[in-house]
């Protein structure tokens, strides 16, 4: 049955980027042309290309395209800027900001990378992850 010229036997077109190793996984995509206003919760990819107003908070790996904008907070496993991030970032593992990131907000994680170029208004926090506190000092009363 064919449904706006598309045959049976024409294989759909994938959004999901692949991983290494050829075999596709399951993605959110936020096209060029989109505009999304909310809250993106859940244990897949996230890849935004256009502009996106709320907070994100996934399980894995988030990227803001060069052509992506993102006013909110992300907080992802491993999070990758090359566009616009107005609000916080929080990685659990790793946050990269690429040559052509722009970033209005703190960025919080154990490794972080910044390329020559991008532009970060904001602070850098890097910890370890899991990192007990810091020991405690007792204080001493003078007598």
């Amino acid at each position: 049955m064919a449904i706006f010229g598309k045959t049976d036997n024409a294989p759909e077109p994938s959004a999901a980027p692949e991983r290494t190793g050829g075999a596709a996984s399951p993605a959110t995509v936020i096209g060029v042309g989109a505009r999304f206003v909310g809250e993106i919760t859940g244990d897949e990819d996230i890849f935004i290309h256009g502009r996106f107003e709320g907070n994100v908070r996934v399980a894995r790996r988030v990227t803001v395209a060069s052509s992506g904008e993102v006013k909110g907070d992300i907080h992802g496993r491993s999070v990758l800027v090359s566009g616009r991030v107005h609000g916080q970032i929080h990685a659990d593992e790793r946050a990269e900001l690429a040559a052509s990131a722009s970033v209005q907000g703190n960025v919080n994680a154990p490794k972080v990378v910044i390329a020559e170029g991008a532009q970060l208004q904001g602070n850098v926090a890097m910890s370890a992850p899991d990192a007990p506190p810091g020991p405690v000092q007792k204080k001493v009363e003078e007598q």
